[in-house]
């Protein structure tokens, strides 16, 4: 039986830096105004955060800053609705209420001594970006790194800094555009193609996904296809979370609440729950 507890009030942070990643989507940088909670902050990669932008309403929203430096956080916002829109009109040094984070994130201390393959498209770089820092972070405690990311669109690419600086880094990374323009240059067609064409270490490998439903479903099939076994695959599903504690039954899938049992999912916990929502 699933264990409620009483939502929290939000704490108030200030937004401290905005970054425009593309014209639908900003990076907040956000600090607590209390010192104590700058202090004991942490959270594991793959966990959201319930944001308040007042007077508007509250969304979840996962982090997507490093693990390693907690003193501000980072939220990647796309405008796609009244509260994302009302967030994309507040400025430097404007207050925003934070809860949590909430959620099961990814066990990356599980993964340590083994190669990592991170499966993305269009905004799901964002909720794995925490995860991938926390591998550069502590780079010789893992194996190869492959990061595969696909947009519909050059101008959709997320991250371009951070792309190139772990492309630097040692890590492997690899991009397609579902429909390139005559500025592309890479490979074309979808994310979920590349997995069969890249090679990709089998043993002793943990995979990262997240991304749109039918783009994890099918992401899992290609694995399988390669030889990979469920309990190496972990995805983070895409759920509208209203109160983070598994209260209010909304982002129900199968007989599992997302903010609570998820984000992040196992596959072998994906086989038996639904990848669309009603």
């Amino acid at each position: 039986m699933t264990k409620f507890v009483t939502p929290e009030m939000p704490e108030i942070a200030e937004i401290i830096d905005i970054t425009v990643e593309r014209p639908d989507t900003k990076t907040f940088t956000v600090r607590y105004l209390d010192p104590k909670l700058q202090k004991k902050f942490s959270f594991m990669p793959g966990k959201f955060m319930m944001v308040s932008v007042f007077g508007h309403g509250e969304i979840p929203i996962s982090i997507t800053s490093s693990p390693y430096k907690t003193e501000t956080i980072r939220f990647t916002v796309v405008n796609v609705g009244n509260v994302t829109n009302a967030m994309h009109n507040l400025k430097k040094g404007e207050l925003i209420g934070l809860r949590g984070p909430f959620g099961n994130g990814f066990p990356m201390q599980r993964f340590r001594k083994k190669n990592i393959v991170f499966v993305t498209g269009g905004c799901g770089l964002a909720p794995l970006r925490s995860a991938i820092y926390a591998v550069q972070a502590k780079r010789d405690e893992f194996g190869q790194v492959l990061v595969l990311f696909g947009c519909k669109t050059p101008q959709q690419l997320l991250f371009r800094e951070d792309l190139d600086n772990w492309g630097r880094g040692g890590f492997s990374v690899l991009l397609t555009i579902d429909n390139p323009d005559e500025t592309w240059r890479g490979s074309a067609g979808p994310v979920t193609a590349m997995i069969s064409k890249t090679d990709m270490p089998l043993e002793n490998t943990a995979v990262l996904l997240c991304g749109p439903p039918n783009m994890i479903k099918f992401s899992i099939i290609e694995l399988r296809k390669k030889g990979f076994k469920a309990e190496q695959i972990f995805a983070s599903l895409e759920r509208m979370m209203q109160c983070g504690v598994g209260y209010c039954s909304h982002c129900n899938a199968g007989d599992k609440y997302t903010c609570i049992h998820g984000p992040v999912f196992s596959a072998s916990e994906l086989d038996r729950l639904p990848l669309e929502e009603d």
